[in-house]
């Protein structure tokens, strides 16, 4: 079939820009995962918690976060303390903003998911976040137009490389995987 060539390279080309993305930020990625992998370790140790928020599919991302620093990315752990603040559905619920206000302490993790688009409650909740003094991570695209104004030179910024909100969630999904994974080599030692 004539078109079938067609589509095969129409289908591998996002395949290959986004490996090739991911080769080109890989130490740059790796740096910021591991400094924010020691800021979840300092709050966690200083008896804090880590509070995960997201809008639309980067709130999934910010589930799986909580998920994974709860139980462990594998290897057998006490439990650590994150939270899913999850966005409303519709007007009778807390909105991000109000929620990280109600659980938030100073010392503690805001680890926000931003696909770079207008998230309105998830700026408005990072900055209730930074004004109660908790740190910042964020997850965000290499331009953070989102949340990038917000940081502080404390906060950890994590720069997902691609323009695409389908590149940002499939490199996020990576590299909350690598920070769990640094979570657990900072409890426990380097795996055997």
């Amino acid at each position: 079939m004539p078109d079938s060539h067609f589509q095969q390279t129409s289908l591998q080309q996002p395949l290959l820009e986004t490996a090739d993305w991911l080769y080109q930020s890989s130490d740059r990625l790796a740096q910021q995962l591991n400094y924010a992998a020691q800021a979840i370790m300092h709050t966690i140790t200083s008896g804090g918690r880590v509070l995960c928020a997201g809008e639309a599919e980067a709130a999934w991302l910010a589930q799986q976060a909580a998920s994974l620093l709860v139980s462990g990315s594998g290897r057998e752990r006490p439990p650590l303390a994150a939270h899913a603040l999850i966005p409303p559905q519709g007007g009778a619920q807390a909105t991000l903003t109000q929620q990280v206000r109600a659980l938030g302490h100073p010392g503690d993790v805001w680890l926000a998911f931003s696909m770079e688009r207008d998230e309105a409650d998830l700026r408005t909740a990072t900055e209730a976040a930074r004004d109660n003094d908790l740190t910042l991570i964020a997850f965000t695209g290499e331009s953070a137009r989102t949340l990038g104004p917000l940081m502080r030179d404390t906060d950890v910024w994590v720069p997902l490389p691609g323009t695409r909100p389908e590149t940002l969630f499939a490199t996020g999904w990576l590299a909350l995987h690598g920070l769990c994974t640094a979570v657990d080599t900072h409890l426990l030692g380097e795996d055997a």
